[in-house]
This record gives structure tokens, C-alpha cells and sequence, in this order.
């Protein structure tokens, strides 16, 4: 998300990062790309800072509370869980007022178990002053956030909101990635809520595969039938229909992204390709398929299994009886809307957000670990973060 905004023409003010070796990476790649001191990624719990020190300085705060309470993987705990970071932000948003916020987090936010919780959440947004009274709990809260009215806060005061579930895989990313966004605006600013159209397609894909074969005869390969049985269906649909071409572009595949690659070194030869290189141990289990190469890849996750795309492993052969792990270099390109050239790629293996520059942002990612006392105070960079919010 950090290299995201910057893309988008934001220039950060600090980055808030509790987890070290993303701090590091961040770092990293702060002068390099983000066109920021160093110092200004802050590996310190985010509860420890003062956010009325950036009130009317910060245009947009960012951020990714930890999603553990809500993954379907999780224990889903919910606002029990102690990682759940949700009210630091929201709190953090009452102190500096930004004109815009951008929140990610996980599809597992939008269950039906989470959905008071999750109207909470979008209600103390829109109403960040109306804060909770000590000792009281956030059902308490919500009830009196249901009876406040807009004209009981200035439209300053006040935001608009809204959210959206998206693919990546609908906006040009070789991968399916669903996670949530709630976007809001300073209701004062006059900017009404939006709803981002997707690129891309699955219709646009199977068309280009199966309708026309465009797709095969781009790569110069035989087809073959990896279809599950939802996707059939679909076809079925769209032949039915006689549709031979579609709006949107297709979604972008697996080979699409790494095709032109080489095949990658194995682990301790030399590389040919900075971080492609294969690691060991891929193996298909129930429930534990893979990836096809002319399909979008599943989710990556961050460097899980001792490997950059986590457990997620890539099916060589179209039957799936040759698999193995996505490299470093494989995982980024899956992970981005264009293949990036190699010197371009992160470079810790471990990183996993990619993302550019003109306002001021905040981006604030709170900790995985309630454990405010295990980690430095920074004291040298939150001195540089003054020097530069006079």
C-alpha cells in the first residue's frame, strides 16, 4: 500500500510499521523509490504515537489494521482479539482529521458474524469525534453512534464513506487477491463517494481461451482443459449467449506474467535472474492444489513455508504431477499490473506490498503484537518527523 500511494501521487509524511523486517524493507526502499528519508518509517508500536502532532498536515491516512481477527484462517475473534488494531486507527483519525482515508483489510471483514462490528467501524468513521467514553465497550458506543445525527458536527467534522470488495485480478493483476476498501472523504471537501469499474475480466479470459483461442496462438501452446466446474459453466453461459468478445480486457494469467522468464536456478546456483531461484519441498495435497499457469494465481502470502509465495505452489505440468514453488522474481510479477524488469523487484524476499507521489500521507499499519514495551521508542526519528510536520 506505501508504494501504491506513492504511485498515486502522495508523498508520505511518516510510515508506521511494527513488524521489523517490513520496516527494513520499507527502509530499503524509502530513498529508492518512495523518495523519503529513511528515518521516516518508524518500527514502533502504533499506539505509542501522538497523532495531534499531524492534525491539518496530513491529506490521506492510510493503513492495514491486522486482519488475523477477521481471516477466515484465524480464530476469528473479532474486537476480542487482542491484534485488533481497528480502534487505534479510528482514534487516529479523530486526532488528525485527514481530507481522506484508505483502509484494506481482508474479505473475512464483510461475514455476516462481523457485520455489527464492521457497521461500527464504518460509523465511527463517519463520525470520528463522537469518541467513546471511558470504560465504555463498543456495543455501548454503537448504540449511541445509530442516534447521531449529521447536523450534531460541523461538515468538517464529518465524513463520507463507503467500501468495496475488489479482485485484484479485475484490475490487471495476475492473481486473485479479494480484499476490502473503505474510502472516505471530509464531508466539508464536497467529494462524493466512488466506486472503481473494474479493467479486466474472467468473461474477457475464457473468451480469449476458449472462444476464440487468441489466447493459445499469443503464446504459441496447445490447450488443454484445466476448467473447473464453476468455469465451465460459465463458458457454457457465454457460448449460449454467442458472446465473442467482451468490454473489459481479459484477466491476466500466470504466463502472462512470467512466460518470458527463464526456468529458475536451483537453490545455490548461480541466478541468472536476480531472485529466481526455485526452493524444494512443493508438493499437491487435499485442498492444497495450486496454481494453473494460464490462470490468474491464487493469493500469495508473505513468505510463509520458508518461500516468497507462501504455500501457494505453481502447477508445471498440465496434470499437476510437476510442481514447485514460485520464485522471488515469479511471486513479484504475479504480484504487480506489468511485469517489472529485475533490478525493479523488492529486494528482501520477505516483502509483499508493492506500490508512488504530491500531498502529504500518513501510512499507518499497527501491530501484530500487543506488546507495546517490545519495541524501540525512535526516539532520533520521531525528532526528524517533528523537524519536517513544522
Amino acid at each position: 500500500m506505501a508504494l501504491g500511494i506513492h504511485a498515486a501521487g502522495f508523498q508520505h509524511v511518516a510510515l508506521v510499521e511494527w513488524d521489523k523486517f517490513t520496516a527494513d524493507t520499507l527502509r530499503d526502499n524509502s530513498e529508492r523509490v518512495l523518495d523519503m528519508d529513511p528515518a521516516l518509517v518508524l518500527n514502533v508500536d502504533a499506539r505509542s504515537i501522538n497523532y495531534e502532532q499531524f492534525a491539518g498536515k496530513i491529506e490521506l491516512l492510510s493503513g492495514g489494521p491486522p486482519c488475523q481477527p477477521f481471516s477466515t484462517g484465524g480464530r476469528n475473534k473479532s474486537y476480542a482479539d487482542l491484534r485488533n488494531m481497528f480502534p487505534v486507527f479510528l482514534d487516529a483519525v479523530a486526532s488528525v482529521r485527514p481530507k481522506a482515508i484508505l483502509i484494506e483489510n481482508v474479505r473475512g471483514l464483510l461475514r455476516r458474524n462481523f457485520s455489527d462490528y464492521y457497521d461500527y467501524i464504518l460509523k465511527r468513521l463517519q463520525f470520528p469525534l463522537q469518541r467513546a467514553a471511558e470504560n465504555e465497550d463498543w456495543q455501548a458506543h454503537y448504540e449511541r453512534l445509530l442516534k447521531t445525527a449529521e447536523t450534531e458536527f460541523a461538515d468538517e467534522e464529518q465524513y463520507l464513506v463507503t467500501y468495496q470488495l475488489l479482485d485484484t485480478a479485475d484490475y490487471g493483476v495476475p492473481q486473485r487477491r479479494e480484499r476490502v476498501f473503505i474510502c472516505a472523504f471530509r464531508k466539508d471537501l464536497g467529494i462524493e463517494p466512488f466506486r472503481m469499474k473494474p479493467t479486466h475480466s474472467k468473461d474477457a479470459l475464457l473468451i480469449d481461451q476458449w472462444i476464440t483461442g487468441d489466447y493459445w496462438e499469443r503464446h504459441g501452446i496447445s490447450s488443454y482443459d484445466y476448467l473447473g466446474p464453476r468455469d465451465k459453466k460459465v463458458l457454457e453461459t457465454i457460448r449460449n449467449r454467442f458472446l465473442e468478445s467482451e468490454e473489459r480486457s481479459p484477466w491476466r494469467t500466470v504466463r502472462d506474467a512470467v512466460g518470458d522468464l527463464p526456468e529458475p536456478v536451483l537453490r545455490g546456483r548461480k541466478e541468472k535472474i536476480p531472485n529466481h531461484i526455485q526452493h524444494p519441498g512443493a508438493r499437491i495435497y487435499e485442498g492444497h492444489t495450486g496454481s494453473f499457469f494460464d490462470y490468474p494465481a491464487k493469493a500469495l502470502k508473505a513468505g510463509t513455508h520458508g518461500t516468497p509465495g507462501g504455500e501457494n505452489i505453481l502447477r508445471v505440468s498440465n496434470d499437476g504431477e510437476v510442481v514447485r514453488y514460485f520464485t522471488t522474481r515469479e511471486a513479484a510479477a504475479s504480484t504487480t499490473c506489468g511485469t517489472p524488469s529485475p533490478r525493479s523487484c523488492w529486494s528482501k524476499a520477505r516483502t509483499r506490498r508493492w506500490c508512488r507521489r504530491s500531498s502529504a500521507t500518513l501510512r499507518l499499519r499497527t501491530p501484530w503484537t500487543p506488546t507495546p514495551t517490545s519495541r524501540p521508542t525512535c526516539s532520533a526519528a520521531f525528532a526528524r518527523l517533528g523537524e519536517r510536520l513544522k
